[in-house]
């Protein structure tokens, strides 16, 4: 790894980081972790989902999915039922609070960085602009990808 690179992932770093936990802490969110949430979206943006799959796709053991789920089904923002195709497995999906929450949630952090791009000047927000397909090869992630288009 050149020092060029190294550099830019020692100054990038911390700047995703905070930004990601200034987004977080601004917006509501019931106090959801990491994990919750994510697999809130994942279930509002890629559908029904057997609980083994959502297991792999957060890279957690299924027990550990199991907390999650019952997590999400106490705030009333998931459900599970037996799998239709399988009934020894389990299908987990959103409910329709789960999704009005969802919807509201990214409705409020998509604001808070609505507000901060407004007051930066139009040279800041057109770097930014140019640097999002950049920042967005950075996301991928081919285990995930995989799950999901395995599961569609």
């Amino acid at each position: 790894m050149t020092s060029a690179i190294a550099d830019l992932a020692h100054r990038l770093r911390p700047l995703v980081f905070r930004l990601y936990h200034q987004v977080r802490r601004q917006t509501p969110q019931l106090t959801l972790t990491l994990t919750q949430g994510s697999v809130l979206s994942e279930l509002v943006n890629g559908g029904p989902r057997r609980m083994s799959a959502l297991a792999e796709f957060e890279r957690v053991k299924l027990p550990s999915m199991t907390d999650v789920v019952s997590r999400l089904e106490r705030l009333g923002l998931a459900t599970r039922a037996p799998d239709p195709a399988d009934r020894r497995a389990v299908l987990v999906d959103v409910t329709d609070e789960g999704r009005r929450f969802y919807a509201e949630m990214v409705t409020a952090r998509e604001e808070f960085l609505r507000e901060r791009l407004i007051a930066m000047d139009d040279a800041d927000r057109a770097a930014i602009e140019a640097a999002l397909p950049a920042l967005a090869k950075l996301l991928v992630d081919t285990k995930k990808e995989e799950l999901i288009s395995d599961e569609r």
